[in-house]
Order: C-alpha cells, then structure tokens, then sequence
C-alpha cells in the first residue's frame, strides 16, 4: 500500500513539475504545458509519465537501484551545501556557536556522510547516472545556448486543480 501512495505522490509531482516547465518553455510548451479544459489537469504529462512508469517494469532491480542512487545522492549533496550556501554564506549566520553548530557542522557531517556513501556508490549506479547527468547538461547547454536567459512565464499563475 506504501508503495502505491508512493507512486502516486510521484506521478503527481512529476507531471505538475513537467507541466510548469512546458508553461515556462523549458521543455516545448504546446506539449507540456497543455492543460485539458474540462479537468485543468496536465492530463498530456499524466499519460507521459504513467507511460514512463509502466517502463519501469521492464528493468532489473539491479538498474533501478542503480538510478534511484544516484539520484538520491546527487540531492544529499545540494541539500547540504544549499543549507551552507544559504544561511552560513548568505544570511550571514555564522555568529553564536549554535549557528556553528546548525549552519557549519551538521552540514559538513552530512556532506562527509554522503561522501563515504558516493565513494562506496556501485559503477553500475555511478556509470547510469553520469550519463543522464550528461544528457541533462547536453540539454541545459542547448537551453542556455538558444536563450541568453530563460523566458518565465508572465501570463495566469491560478494553480492546475487537483484530481
């Protein structure tokens, strides 16, 4: 049961995510950001990444591991530099030992902890995960590349309705 509200949460997430970097031209807009008129759903970006899902079947465990790891370290990561980034460099909170304690240490624990856990990674998790992190670059270099900055959508902002 765990698993499929899981799921669920998942496709929710991702097919609003997708359907605000269609808005946002990100990713073509006739396609992601379409919006179905009677439902005000990513109905298009529901279907895609139910289709994606179901791909997942077709994968040994051994592969999605592999994929969910990497990804879930590369997310470690960021969380804990952005919180040093954020309040130590940025805020400026890095006065009283508690800020220390909060803002310096247990972000460098963190950081170390995932770093023993990335040294440990399996070349299999490490090899997929470069190569999606490539493609992704590959795409934000076209972005960049086509727009000196990325447009942002200025129109409506009333939120897509829950299903």
């Amino acid at each position: 049961m765990n698993t499929l509200a899981s799921g669920l949460a998942s496709h929710a997430s991702v097919s609003r995510l997708l359907y605000v970097m269609g808005r946002d031209n990100v990713f073509p807009e006739r396609v992601f950001g379409y919006v179905h008129p009677k439902w005000r759903t990513p109905a298009l970006n529901v279907i895609m990444v139910g289709i994606v899902a179901l791909s997942a079947l077709f994968f040994d465990l051994v592969t999605a591991t592999a994929l969910i790891n990497f990804g879930a370290l590369v997310a470690l990561t960021f969380v804990n530099l952005s919180v040093f980034n954020h309040f130590w460099r940025r805020k400026g909170m890095n006065k009283s030992w508690k800020d220390h304690f909060h803002y310096l240490l247990m972000p460098l624990v963190g950081a170390l902890t995932v770093g023993v856990l990335w040294v440990n990674l399996e070349s299999t998790s490490l090899t997929l995960g470069l190569v999606w992190a490539s493609l992704g670059g590959a795409y934000l270099w076209y972005l960049i590349r086509r727009y000196r900055k990325v447009p942002l959508y200025e129109g409506d902002r009333t939120p897509v309705s829950e299903t």
